[in-house]
């Protein structure tokens, strides 16, 4: 038993220390005031704060599959200590939904509708608005992509990864421009008036361990640390694009995840729009170029290669998929 996590609960939350195990997302502790998971996070108070009054918002709205939160004996949302802080939430045993199960999917796109219409209207002096727009990032890693390019063109000797870059540019840059067309004709800046009107909410990471399922069926959500204020159609987006990940992912799957979604929260035309022009739009790629040219590099392994010539070889796939939303 670790010392350090004796004395955080003990001093921190006033919890006795029984016994505990490591999991993948932390420490899972029996106590004198039974399970409960000790968690690092790289949240500031302000986000915390804010998180804890979002979730008191969605309770209060009917939404309650959330993680609960304690805190600490001095009424802080975490525990700091001189290298790190902690959060203590009540662990419930669950296992994560994947978008791969198309079961799954459906859950979570009728648990993504309900938790948008419950975040609705939420306002805090602390919740993070979005970056940008998507019309901006779009035109920001297009710029980069350009730029990478020409590097490339600089420096000559190029490697297998440069010369797929200089074979693929047009086509990618064929799926910006048709992904910014798509964002034009959807109204985006009269979608972004509305997001701020109607005070929308967007997870930003509905996937993976935020997303799990109880053993009596409850659906927990967690993560909400990383919420904005931004379009909820960015979440549709994002969870249709995890499951284009699938290489049996069909244009059932996305009608699946659009007829759930709208069961409980109809999307407009608008709405269909944006996420069909997120959807082209190439964001494995261009974060492939990212990672790849803008970190100091000894070689070129066959392993960056692959995933490169992989991300190539399902483009088409993508499109066509995209095309069906």
């Amino acid at each position: 038993m670790d010392d350090i996590n004796m004395k955080i609960l003990q001093q921190g939350f006033g919890v006795r220390l029984i016994s505990s195990y490591r999991t993948r997302t932390g420490l899972v502790c029996r106590t004198d005031r039974g399970l409960l998971e000790l968690k690092r996070t790289f949240s500031d108070d302000i986000g915390l704060e804010t998180e804890a009054a979002l979730k008191e918002y969605l309770v209060s709205r009917g939404f309650d599959g959330l993680d609960r939160a304690y805190r600490t004996t001095d009424g802080m949302p975490c525990f700091r200590t001189e290298d790190a802080a902690y959060i203590l939430i009540k662990y419930v045993p669950s296992e994560r939904l994947e978008a791969e199960n198309t079961d799954d999917l459906s859950v979570m796109a009728d648990t993504l509708a309900r938790f948008h219409n419950a975040a609705e209207g939420f306002e805090a002096e602390g919740l993070r608005r979005a970056a940008g727009s998507p019309e901006d990032v779009f035109s920001k890693r297009a710029a980069e992509f350009t730029r990478i390019r020409k590097r490339i063109k600089t420096f000559g000797d190029y490697t297998k990864v440069d010369l797929l870059v200089i074979k693929y540019y047009d086509y990618y840059m064929e799926r910006i421009k048709e992904a910014e067309e798509l964002l034009k004709n959807a109204g985006l800046p009269e979608a972004a008036t509305e997001t701020d009107e109607r005070k929308l909410i967007c997870h930003n990471a509905f996937k993976n361990d935020n997303v799990r399922k109880s053993a009596d069926g409850r659906v927990i959500v967690s993560g909400l640390d990383g919420c904005t204020r931004d379009m909820s159609a960015g979440d549709v987006a994002h969870l249709i694009r995890r499951y284009i990940k699938n290489p049996a992912a069909s244009q059932d799957g996305i009608r699946t995840v659009l007829e759930s979604y709208s069961a409980k929260r109809p999307l407009s035309e608008a709405e269909l729009g944006i996420i069909r022009g997120m959807l082209i739009f190439p964001y494995k790629f261009l974060k492939l170029c990212n990672e790849h040219y803008n970190k100091r590099r000894v070689c070129i392994s066959e392993a960056a290669v692959e995933r490169f010539e992989n991300c190539v070889s399902s483009g088409d796939r993508e499109v066509r998929l995209a095309g069906g939303v």
